[in-house]
């Protein structure tokens, strides 16, 4: 019956979708298993199938380890090669097996065997014979602009503004101490462009058998930029110190839900590395074969292959932040998929001036839930693409990473604050969340607002303190005494910076030796009753909150 079911999907499938492929066309199928096999890991030994960084990000997210943290049993890959599916992408999570066939009838070998529940038809269509592209080795002088204004943030300024994060970055938070991954299409001439020298780059992985990470496309560039680029005076991103990892996903030949096995695949990698926050600026809902396409009644968070992921990588501890979709002026309308899961940031766009783009996707999912989540500019917005220019490009595919740039930001002041936590913190900080709409959903977040409830909620310290890298004491309420701890670095690779109660900068001072003292000014105490230390390395910072 399955074998069935198998051929006469295709048959309807090859019927609908024309006549103008080749016959030496190759097919990939998602292979639902019935369990991963024998294993011999254990839940008591994590350790064993889960990074450190995994297992203390989901200890410090109080996530629970479990059985679809197992991966799949190595048996399993290869009784699926011997029965003629070669092997492209798997999930642990979900237990399935993304295999590639050269006939569709070869997909019965894998269908018989026993740990096999059942196949689904994911893709078709010609091998695609990858070939090394020369690229251009560009320099500073390819890429040269004129600064637009005295301005920190340059050509940026207006996005920032709009969601009143100026302050919250120019104190110094800026995503340091964040693990992001942007999970893409490609990443054009990242790997050329000298505005992307600054980015803390900690790897990149291509999950999609075709096409180069480096020269496929430069979606990912344009998305990169919005949140990773430091360039004072010209362009900043949303979150220019956090660390990054860079995840291919789409295969930009086609439209197909084998993608989705590929983000699922790299998700899941995320969550193996102990990542945050991911960005995706890819959504599916319709596929080159129509037969495969969503409806708007699978809108639910509980249909779409990778909106299932998504929530499930929300579970696993990271937060998920995702483009609400371009379908506002199309016949679709809504969210599309991943956009529709429960529990990840779908964004729609607007521009600086707060309105709503027109192409934003919008409406009810279909359990009544109100999509997007919230709104960031997605109209104009500062971006660097292959060329290395800087330009303007519209699309909530930019509007997602900039809003997730500015919660790795805001997530900085504090890394240990619970996901959840922190996404309340910025729902209820927006302009319409006392009465969100299906346009906007929450609205525009005011990170100056988020700021400062997550300044109030620091531990108060009362005496002198104790960090790994530094340590403080108080001659008096109004003087601290900050001394290294066996400096790594030269004394002037330390910075500290002195906060008011509303996090804004009063100043900012460097080592010349191992002891620094700061007096708070007499200005700035007369009404606040806090004050805190930002203390800041090449590779951490921490802030302290103390009474006056």
């Amino acid at each position: 019956m399955r074998n069935l079911f198998i051929l006469i999907l295709l048959f309807f499938s090859l019927h609908s979708f024309g006549r103008s492929y080749s016959q030496s066309l190759s097919y990939k199928f998602r292979v639902y298993l019935k369990d991963k096999g024998a294993t011999t890991y254990t839940l008591d030994k994590p350790e064993q199938f889960l990074s450190k960084e995994a297992i203390e990000r989901k200890k410090g997210q109080h996530v629970t380890i479990d059985k679809t943290d197992f991966p799949i049993s190595a048996d399993y890959f290869k009784l699926i090669e011997k029965a003629g599916g070669e092997v492209v992408s798997h999930s642990k999570w979900f237990s399935t097996v993304t295999v590639q066939v050269a006939d569709s009838l070869a997909i019965n070998g894998v269908l018989s065997l026993p740990f096999v529940d059942t196949v689904k038809y994911v893709w078709r269509g010609n091998e695609w014979k990858n070939s090394l592209q020369l690229r251009p080795r560009l320099g500073k002088s390819d890429c040269g602009q004129s600064v637009s204004s005295a301005h920190p943030f340059g050509l940026t300024v207006n996005q920032f503004v709009m969601h009143n994060a100026d302050k919250l970055l120019l104190a110094g938070f800026q995503g340091k101490g964040i693990d992001v991954g942007v999970i893409d299409a490609g990443f054009t001439n990242f790997d050329v462009i000298p505005w992307f020298k600054t980015v803390d780059l900690q790897g990149f992985i291509n999950f999609v058998p075709e096409g180069e990470m480096f020269a496929t496309s430069d979606h990912g560039t344009k998305v990169l930029s919005t949140m990773a680029v430091n360039q004072p005076g010209l362009m900043m991103g949303s979150a220019p110190e956090a660390a990054y990892w860079l995840l291919r996903s789409e295969d930009v030949r086609s439209e197909f839900p084998v993608e989705e096995d590929y983000w699922v695949r790299a998700i899941e990698y995320a969550d193996s590395l102990g990542l945050d926050l991911i960005n995706t600026s890819l959504g599916y809902s319709e596929f080159d074969d129509k037969n495969l396409n969503y409806n708007s009644s699978d809108l639910t968070g509980e249909v779409s292959f990778m909106s299932r992921a998504a929530n499930m990588a929300y579970e696993k501890g990271m937060l998920i932040v995702v483009s609400a979709g371009n379908e506002g002026n199309k016949p679709w309308q809504k969210t599309t998929p991943p956009g529709d899961a429960k529990n990840v940031l779908a964004v729609g766009a607007v521009g600086t001036d707060s309105l709503i783009a027109s192409f934003s996707s919008h409406g009810l999912m279909e359990d009544g839930r109100i999509k997007p989540d919230l709104v960031s500019v997605g109209i104009g917005t500062v971006t660097i693409g292959e060329e290395g220019q800087i330009g303007y490009t519209n699309g909530t595919s930019l509007s997602s990473p900039f809003l997730a740039g500015l919660i790795a930001s805001l997530w900085s002041v504090n890394p240990d604050m619970q996901r959840g936590e922190l996404i309340d913190i910025i729902k209820r900080s927006s302009d319409r969340y006392l009465m969100p709409d299906s346009l906007y959903g929450n609205g525009i977040a005011d990170f100056q607002k988020a700021y400062g409830e997550v300044l109030a909620r620091l531990h108060v310290e009362d005496g002198s303190v104790e960090e790994q890298y530094f340590s403080v004491s108080r001659s008096s309420k109004n003087h601290f005494l900050i001394s290294l701890t066996q400096p790594e670095f030269s004394y002037d690779d330390y910075e500290l910076r002195l906060l008011d109660e509303s996090g804004q900068l009063i100043s900012t001072h460097t080592f010349e030796k191992e002891i620094l003292q700061i007096s708070v000014p007499r200005s700035s105490g007369k009404t606040a009753k806090f004050v805190h230390l930002l203390f800041k390395s090449p590779y951490q910072q921490k802030i302290l909150r103390f009474p006056l």
